[in-house]
């Protein structure tokens, strides 16, 4: 067979086979289906020079002539649509792509005529062709075609990213050379054009470099798989084929097919069957051992890393865990992560041997690509940066509202490099680890703030007790103070009361009408001083726990009446009507503390009447059930929504009762509280913000305790 012939068909199945792969990696991808075009014309173009030089007849040699004519037309416009796909993957590229279709399928139409070719002749080197118009014009097309692939490949290496830089500069280099040999021999060097179409070859090397070291196409796994198949398929024809031949020979010499000889072919197609399965995993084994040495499931990896991203909340143990599962699993043999916090290192986790030399912020901060693998740059400060600290691949940890840090890898552990797999993988998984970083920054801030927290709380615990004990000290000299000033005031007081008294009934002579009412005045101021005295003693015997309620037989509605006849002079001098409603049928005597109770109803009577500016004062009683109810009603300024809550609380008076009585203590209300739930009975209380207020008590009519005597408990 001729040199000239190995060399075509050599070149075909090259291009055939690269073709194919191409193609089948991804059959909907742009890229892909024009390169496997381009390799289908070529394939035609070759398979056309084969047929016009290796053949005598003219009839043959014209029609390879002519179908090399067009096959080559389509060959460099396909290159034109190819490297447009590949600069511009994102762009369609219809106008360009226009340009160049429309020259082409004028020379097309051209072929059959002499225009393209007037005459062939057979000649030694090969075809020797006379062409006509168009041929000259094809050089033409052919030479504009390759310039504008190098110039759409130049401009595409500025646009990129720096592995399609990597990946157009190899196709560029291929391209070029290829151009250049088909170009010199089949318009310069005729007598050489035998070596145009091996030229290829050139083209086919550079772009398996590509595929292989760089990733074009991303068909590593098409050709083991495909490796597997054909050793796959050869073995078993070869043992097939020896099993047929050899067992035919030697048991059945007779070449017509007996019925035995039938039977044994049965069972060795049978055998094969059984043979097939353990056979094709023993050679894929095989090639996974060339191709993926470093073989692994991605998705399996992505769950064992999303399980610890999920599950650990403290920031250590998360970077920890997850690097060590990162190199691990793509057998890698270092690795660190960078962690930053408002533009500065925070934490530091390293995997595996550290490097000859720590990387600094600087550095990384130098680092601007997103994802940056050493073996697909071809120079620069990025390439130099990673080569100096030994890394082969840093990617940017990154969420949506901050950026987190570095994922930093060194070489893997079989030397190989950084495949598609591996990028793709780690590409997902740092977007899930830096959400996850993210997290674990914050849980730590969270948890770091509740034990600053915590400290400031027992702090201010500590400082409170002791400021909580001073006031203790505080209010108990205070109440040592108010009882025992109490008691010195109330001898004095009672005297002075007394001797008022005996002179307003006359024991001291006729006293005019303006001296009464001074002596009026003087006695209610006094007896209000009384009253206020004894509120602070009752207090101050609450606090002492020495708040004690005598009870006995008392008739409350004689009580009741007695107290507002008392207060009917008040009433008058404030021009106010005050009236008692008793009972429509009589109480029976009740078990009670008669003074306290009577410093009870006082109160609330001497309040409805301090704030009701005019109108009537209603006091009622009446029996409800097993409980006598005593109500006493007013239309007076009413208590504010507000201060409800408060309004029995020791020494608490409402903003606007301070303004109706400045000189009132805020202890009526609490003590007549106090009284009325010791005695068993609960306080009644409703009112109407300027409307008045209703202030009263429901005691029980019979009392289970005996008669006597009992000592309250303090603080109740």
């Amino acid at each position: 067979m001729p040199f000239r012939l190995v060399s075509y068909l050599l070149t075909l199945a090259v291009m055939v086979v690269l073709g194919i792969f191409v193609y089948d990696s991804n059959t909907k991808g742009r890229i892909n289906r024009s390169f496997g075009l381009f390799t289908l014309a070529a394939d035609i173009w070759i398979i056309a020079l084969a047929i016009a030089d290796n053949t005598r007849s003219l009839v043959l040699v014209d029609f390879g002539a002519r179908l090399a004519f067009v096959s080559s037309t389509l060959t460099l416009f396909m290159v034109v649509v190819f490297t447009l796909a590949m600069a511009h993957p994102n762009r369609k590229n219809t106008r360009t792509i226009l340009w160049f279709a429309i020259p082409a399928l004028l020379l097309i139409f051209t072929a059959p005529t002499r225009l393209a070719i007037e005459s062939v002749s057979v000649q030694s080197y090969g075809a020797g062709v006379n062409g006509g118009f168009a041929y000259g014009a094809l050089s033409a097309y052919i030479a504009i075609c390759l310039a504008a692939a190098i110039t759409i490949l130049v401009r595409g290496i500025r646009k990129v990213d720096a592995r399609s830089k990597t990946q157009l500069l190899y196709l560029l280099m291929g391209l070029a050379l290829t151009g250049v040999i088909a170009a010199v021999t089949n318009l310069v060097l005729v007598s050489y054009a035998f070596l145009g179409p091996p030229a290829y070859l050139v083209f086919a090397g550079f772009t398996a470099y590509a595929v292989v070291k760089h990733r074009l196409f991303n068909v590593r796994a098409v050709v083991a798989r495909s490796v597997a198949y054909i050793l796959l398929l050869t073995t078993l024809a070869l043992l097939y084929g020896i099993a047929i031949f050899g067992i035919s020979h030697f048991l059945f010499p007779t070449t017509a097919a007996s019925l035995a000889q039938s039977v044994v072919y049965v069972v060795l197609a049978v055998i094969l069957a059984f043979t097939f399965q353990p056979l094709k995993r023993f050679f894929e084994q095989i090639t996974d051992r060339i191709f993926f040495r470093d073989r692994y499931d991605s998705q399996v990896v992505l769950n064992q890393i999303g399980r610890i991203l999920v599950g650990e909340f403290q920031l250590d143990r998360l970077l920890q865990r997850t690097l060590k599962e990162i190199c691990q699993e793509l057998h890698i043999s270092n690795g660190q992560l960078y962690i930053f916090d408002q533009e500065r290192v925070y934490k530091v986790e390293h995997f595996g041997p550290l490097p000859p030399k720590l990387i600094t912020a600087p550095h990384l901060k130098s680092l601007r690509h997103r994802v940056l693998v050493a073996d697909e740059l071809s120079g620069g400060h990025e390439k130099d940066t990673m080569q100096e600290f030994g890394y082969r691949v840093v990617m940017h940890l990154d969420t949506k509202e901050e950026f987190v840090g570095y994922l930093l890898l060194g070489d893997k552990l079989s030397g190989d490099i950084y495949t598609s797999q591996d990028i793709a993988l780690l590409e997902i998984l740092v977007q899930e680890l830096a959400v996850a970083i993210s997290n674990a920054k914050a849980y730590e801030d969270i948890a770091q703030f509740n034990v600053t927290l915590q400290q400031k709380i027992d702090d201010a615990t500590k400082k409170l007790k002791v400021a909580n004990q001073d006031l203790r000290e505080l209010d108990e000299a205070k109440d040592e103070f108010i009882s025992m000033a109490s008691h010195q005031l109330r001898t004095p007081l009672t005297s002075i009361k007394g001797y008022l008294s005996m002179v307003l009934e006359g024991d001291v002579g006729r006293i005019s009408a303006q001296q009464k009412e001074f002596l009026d005045y003087a006695f209610t101021g006094t007896q209000r001083t009384v009253n206020m005295i004894a509120d602070l003693l009752n207090v101050s015997r609450m606090t002492a726990g020495k708040f004690i309620i005598e009870r006995g037989e008392v008739d409350l509605t004689k009580l009741v009446g007695e107290e507002v006849q008392q207060l009917q002079q008040m009433a008058e001098s404030r021009q106010l009507t005050l009236k008692f409603v008793p009972p429509k049928k009589a109480l029976p005597i009740m078990q009670l503390d008669e003074g306290k109770t009577r410093q009870v109803v006082m109160n609330f009577v001497d309040n409805a009447l301090h704030y009701t500016k005019q109108g009537t004062v209603t006091v009622s009683l009446e029996q409800v059930g097993k409980n006598a109810e005593l109500r006493v009603k007013e239309s007076g300024i009413g208590v504010p929504k507000d201060a409800r809550a408060h309004l029995f609380s020791k020494f608490y008076r409402a903003g606007n009762a301070q303004t109706a009585r400045p000189d009132g203590t805020g202890l009526g209300l609490f003590l007549a509280k106090r009284v009325v739930e010791d005695q068993g009975g609960t306080i009644i209380f409703e009112s109407v913000e300027g409307k008045g207020s209703t202030f009263g008590f429901s005691m029980p009519l019979t009392v289970k305790e005996s008669r006597g005597t009992r000592k309250q408990p303090a603080g109740k």
